[in-house]
């Protein structure tokens, strides 16, 4: 394999990874412990990931359940879920916090739709500005005489099918998300 093709292919599972993590982040009809995951807490004096300070479930398909490791925690937990605006209010219940989120309604859902699909056509849009780096380089190469016309055309033809491959794996993650955004 050609460095320009690893450097894509690194490109790639990068830009895949990263979609991956957003668009789990886009709320479905079941609110997923991913909703709250990112939020970082003011906690001693630092910025400490939620994870780091509590464990996440959830208690049913509308609610979430905050257990802090500290009981002393529950209050900046608090304060960081209020600071990030999800829409809900924290209910701190001893040393555990609660969050319920409301059904979603149809106008919610089509927003996540078009949320996942700008993300979607983001991700579309890494992808080919990586491939147009790869060829770039292969065509510097051709040009330089370091590669022949077979290696560059063998290149772009191994570029053209990893890029079609990332597309796919693309689709059915969109889709696949799609579908949980429209199950009521």
């Amino acid at each position: 394999m050609d460095p320009s093709t690893e450097s894509f292919t690194a490109e790639r599972e990068a830009t895949l990874e990263r979609y991956g993590g957003e668009i789990a982040g886009i709320r479905t009809g079941r609110v997923a412990p991913d909703t709250v995951s990112g939020i970082t807490v003011e906690y001693y004096g630092s910025r400490t990931p939620l994870l780091g300070l509590a464990s996440i479930s959830n208690l049913d398909a509308r609610t979430l359940v905050i257990s802090p490791w500290d009981p002393g925690a529950a209050g900046a937990i608090a304060k960081a879920l209020t600071e990030a605006q999800l829409g809900v209010q924290p209910i701190v219940d001893r040393d555990v916090i609660r969050l319920s989120f409301p059904e979603m309604t149809a106008e919610a859902r089509e927003r996540a739709v078009k949320e996942l699909h700008k993300r979607t056509e983001e991700a579309r849009v890494r992808l080919r500005q990586a491939r147009d780096e790869a060829l770039r380089v292969l065509k510097a190469a051709r040009d330089a005489g370091d590669a022949t016309d077979d290696d560059y055309y063998d290149g772009r033809a191994g570029l053209d099918a990893l890029i079609s491959q990332a597309n796919d794996q693309l689709e059915a993650l969109m889709k696949a998300k799609e579908a949980d955004l429209n199950t009521i």
